[in-house]
């Protein structure tokens, strides 16, 4: 079983990480801030230079996801500019991706307030111009790379199914709001019609962690990691159920914030989609080395399902 290290300590990356960051913030490193919260085994830290200065250091073996995903993150940052913390410099040292960013006054949304709400209807807006078809070529459907997530609700209504064996811990559990795994699996079918055609690139994982609120009350998101395209509207799909958990009504934010001319069954599409994977997940064993992992997932499964069902779902 695999054990995640994070937050992993830049002490730990290669000697030519540590001097890359050094030679960014033109010292010695005199303190490291690693971030608690996330779900990738790679450094994420605030550190502390000669001085007052102080950075967002980035890092990842460049032979995993994560380094890849720091990577992904540095390249973004021309396209994504003020959406995001500036990048300051980003290199290949000992094998490893490193990213160095202008730390940010203020900190990760830990509650939902109201006046989000308007912040986020600004950021989605400056997406949709920006990004809206995405300004980069080299990227991929998120119907796609979302694919193999898929299936919760097709191996459960269908005894021959290849991926039965990924949900015998859920079998027995009663999908909640009253839905029915069939109606789920129907809307699932249709995945790759309601979301391949879309050409805006996508954040791809905005939620709660992934959004900074400065003091200012302006929100900015981190964790640039995917090379998405999808419609303008699933990037806030994705976010709706977060906000829910904090008591906002899931489908005024959404027509609040996501401005969206998406029809009402490719958005229950979506959601079947993604709720069959955190239903799913979110029951199986905890993964040591990250507890908030699979509370996270059963929390989201659920708001996304409760969406469902106010949105006429059976």
């Amino acid at each position: 079983m695999d054990v995640y290290a994070r937050p992993r300590l830049l002490t730990s990356a290669p000697p030519d990480v540590v001097e890359f960051v050094r030679e960014i913030v033109g010292g010695r490193v005199l303190r490291e801030e690693p971030a608690s919260d996330g779900f990738t085994p790679s450094v994420a830290s605030i550190v502390v230079a000669d001085g007052t200065r102080q950075v967002f250091v980035k890092a990842g073996p460049a032979s995993d996801d994560a380094g890849q995903a720091v990577r992904t993150g540095a390249e973004l940052s021309e396209v994504i500019t003020d959406l995001a913390p500036a990048l300051i410099g980003w290199a290949e040292r000992g094998g490893w991706y490193v990213a160095v960013y202008e730390r940010l006054a203020g900190a990760a949304v830990l509650r939902w307030e109201a006046n989000d709400i308007a912040e986020l209807s600004t950021l989605a807006a400056t997406m949709r111009e920006r990004l809206s078809p995405s300004p980069i070529v080299d990227t991929e459907p998120f119907a796609d790379g979302f694919a193999p997530l898929l299936g919760t609700w097709r191996a459960l209504v269908d005894p021959g199914d290849p991926m039965r064996e990924t949900v015998e811990h859920v079998r027995t559990r009663k999908v909640p709001y009253g839905l029915r795994a069939e109606t789920l699996a129907e809307l699932e079918a249709d995945w790759f019609w309601a979301l391949r055609a879309g050409s805006a690139l996508q954040h791809g994982d905005i939620r709660r962690d992934n959004v900074m609120r400065e003091p200012s009350g302006r929100l900015r998101l981190v964790d640039w990691t995917h090379l998405w395209t999808a419609p303008s509207w699933a990037d806030w799909v994705r976010l709706v159920p977060d906000l829910a958990a904090d008591g906002f009504d899931p489908q005024v934010a959404f027509e609040t914030i996501g401005r969206s001319d998406a029809n009402e069954r490719e958005v229950n599409v979506m959601l079947a989609g993604l709720a069959g994977r955190c239903w799913r997940d979110g029951h199986l064993d905890a993964v040591p080395g990250l507890p908030q992992l699979r509370p996270m997932q059963r929390l989201q499964g659920d708001m996304t399902l409760r969406w469902l069902a106010q949105r006429g779902v059976r």
